[in-house]
């Protein structure tokens, strides 16, 4: 089908249309959405019929509150529930922390720019820190603790793995960025995609145990997208600073996540064995699709540590814009057109898997 492009003219905040929207604009075409970063492989097809089963209590009842919000997140993620705060997505916990912590911000870029948005709408300060082309997009430590201390910088922000780059800070990296920035108010680590850095659980480098260490800590972490139910709007922050999540907390509205969010919470707790089971093949998956995708010579495709895979176009007559479009016209593909992330150009296109 023929598709009305125009719709990516008015991308909001930096975002691409929603698939709703894009169905909308094609006509109600089919699309395979490889835009949007979700678990595909969770909940699985026997878990969704029993999630479609509660529907009609979800639609009728109130959810619960806050403190057994925390306790079923707690339970499910590992988190201590005295430590976190739900929130009806990370989305909406980005917004309170970025009103209520810090004035002079520094954050990476290219990366995920809802930060950027909230930063600037709340009128802080904010330095934009360059993750290098030549350096494949990792953090240079040294040069970010020089940036911080020449900008006076009182909050920092870097999602672990980045996205759309793929990359991912290590323990050891983390550990020494948060020894060396104890003076700054608020250190938040977004660990939205951390299930994916790596098969083994001992392997991946969340800062999940390491809270009661680091008081200036805060993790903020989208469940949507690991456990592969973006729609129902699920995420955390934590923290041991109990000032901190106190002061957020005040403006937590009392019933914040959908009846049908606890549902899925109650349900997965007792699907842990087929979540992890989900999300080591989602692992491998994305591994063999940077493989394959290493295959075509006119493709550069970097390393990816989460659930998706930034390449750049090296030769061919086509950017990233109009193989975002010829993928959804001829095969109904929709795939990130990075070329208005701040840092990249129209050469780049992010995949998810």
């Amino acid at each position: 089908s023929v598709i009305d492009t125009s719709i990516f003219d008015s991308e909001e905040r930096q975002h691409s249309p929603s698939v709703f929207q894009l169905t909308s604009a094609e006509g109600g075409g089919r699309v395979v959405d490889f835009c949007y970063l979700s678990n595909k492989y969770f909940p699985s097809p026997v878990f969704r019929r029993d999630l479609c089963a509660q529907f009609e209590v979800a639609l009728h009842n109130y959810p619960s509150m806050q403190e057994e919000q925390k306790r079923l997140v707690g339970e499910l993620t590992g988190y201590r529930p005295e430590q976190i705060l739900v929130g009806n997505g990370a989305s909406e916990l980005i917004h309170m922390v970025a009103a209520r912590i810090g004035e002079r911000w520094l954050m990476p870029y290219p990366s995920y720019m809802e930060y950027e948005n909230v930063i600037r709408e709340f009128g802080k300060s904010l330095t934009m820190f360059e993750l290098r082309e030549a350096d494949d997009f990792g953090v240079d430590i040294d040069r970010l603790l020089a940036e911080i201390k020449t900008h006076s910088i009182d909050t920092i922000v870097f999602p672990n793995p980045n996205s759309p780059t793929g990359q991912r800070m290590t323990l050891e990296d983390l550990e020494r960025l948060l020894a060396e920035t104890q003076d700054l108010a608020t250190v938040v680590i977004d660990e939205s995609f951390i299930e994916f850095t790596a098969e083994a659980r001992e392997d991946i480098p969340t800062l999940r145990d390491r809270l009661d260490a680091w008081e200036h800590l805060i993790v903020i972490r989208s469940l949507g997208k690991d456990f592969g139910v973006c729609g129902l709007r699920l995420g955390l922050i934590a923290t041991s600073n109990q000032s901190v999540l106190d002061e957020i907390g005040r403006f937590v509205p009392i019933w914040n996540i959908s009846p049908m969010a606890e549902v899925f919470l109650r349900l997965a707790i007792d699907r842990i064995d087929e979540y992890e089971a989900a999300r080591v093949t989602c692992v491998r998956e994305t591994q063999a699709f940077v493989e394959a995708l290493r295959t075509v010579p006119a493709l550069h495709v970097y390393d990816t540590y989460s659930n998706f895979v930034l390449f750049r176009i090296e030769d061919g007559p086509r950017n990233s814009t109009e193989l975002r479009d010829a993928l959804l016209q001829k095969h109904g593909y929709y795939v990130r057109d990075c070329s208005r992330k701040q840092g990249l150009s129209d050469r780049f296109v992010r995949v998810g898997t």
